[in-house]
């Protein structure tokens, strides 16, 4: 398969991320790389099934980090972290409760987890596309760069962040981007991402659900684990990937 098709076939594959905005944003990346129009139905998308579910699982905690500054202006990513390391909002308030930190973090790793999620399942729903294929477009910089813009572009799409946030954009493209590139340097860390049937379980029944825990603690409970493959496995477990699989095909 050629590099163009290959593209093409991943960006037809995906078209979300939600949490509301967030796991469905990793597959929305994808169209965007493939320079395809955005999906007609992604509000759709966000209001769906297997959104609502993952908007339930996780703990409070990261509930609350996920959605700071929703009602003042959103983060500001660019600004940095306010005198006490808290996030500061569009506005130019701050949230006390949520670090500048702890929110990157989990932002960016739901947005990777997502993001690897949507490649893994491209790769078997088409024997065609190989992770061995993916390694290769992250091992090089034009390849980077490509799921660099894309990514640019649906998180202004996704209106995660400020209007005309453009520094903030970058910001969090690029940590997202970096982490898909750590993920995706070997075939075989594609291929583990939702780790053992153990493993598996017990995040889902630990992690993805209700009132779930913290990072910290699920990796103490479930060792081996990164917390990209704690989110993948909830996003995972939430049902995304079937529906995604149904709008393709």
């Amino acid at each position: 398969m050629s590099t163009q098709k290959f593209v093409q076939r991943l960006g037809s594959a995906g078209s979300c991320l939600g949490l509301s905005s967030l796991a469905w944003l990793g597959f929305s990346a994808l169209p965007a790389i493939a320079q395809l129009s955005p999906p007609n139905n992604l509000s759709t998308l966000q209001n769906s099934p297997a959104s609502q579910r993952l908007l339930e699982m996780f703990s409070i905690d990261i509930q609350n980090t996920i959605s700071a500054c929703a009602d003042q202006g959103k983060v500001d990513l660019a600004a940095g972290a306010g005198s006490n390391g808290a996030v500061i909002c569009g506005d130019g308030s701050s949230q006390p409760e949520v670090s500048y930190t702890s929110y990157l973090d989990t932002i960016s790793d739901i947005l990777a987890a997502s993001g690897l999620v949507g490649f893994r399942t491209v790769v078997e729903a088409d024997p065609r596309v190989t992770p061995e294929m993916l390694v290769t477009v992250f091992s090089n910089p034009q390849g980077t760069a490509t799921f660099y813009n894309a990514i640019q572009s649906v998180i202004v799409q996704s209106q995660l962040l400020p209007a005309d946030a453009e520094d903030s954009t970058a910001l969090l493209a690029n940590e997202v981007v970096g982490k898909l590139r750590n993920s995706l340097q070997s075939p075989a860390n594609l291929e583990g991402l939702l780790g053992t049937a153990e493993q598996y379980a017990q995040v889902v029944d630990n992690f993805c659900t209700a009132p779930g825990m913290s990072v910290d603690q699920a990796r103490q409970q479930t060792p081996g684990l990164t917390s990209i493959q704690l989110y993948a496995i909830c996003v995972q477990e939430s049902g995304m990937a079937d529906e995604m699989l149904q709008l393709v095909n």
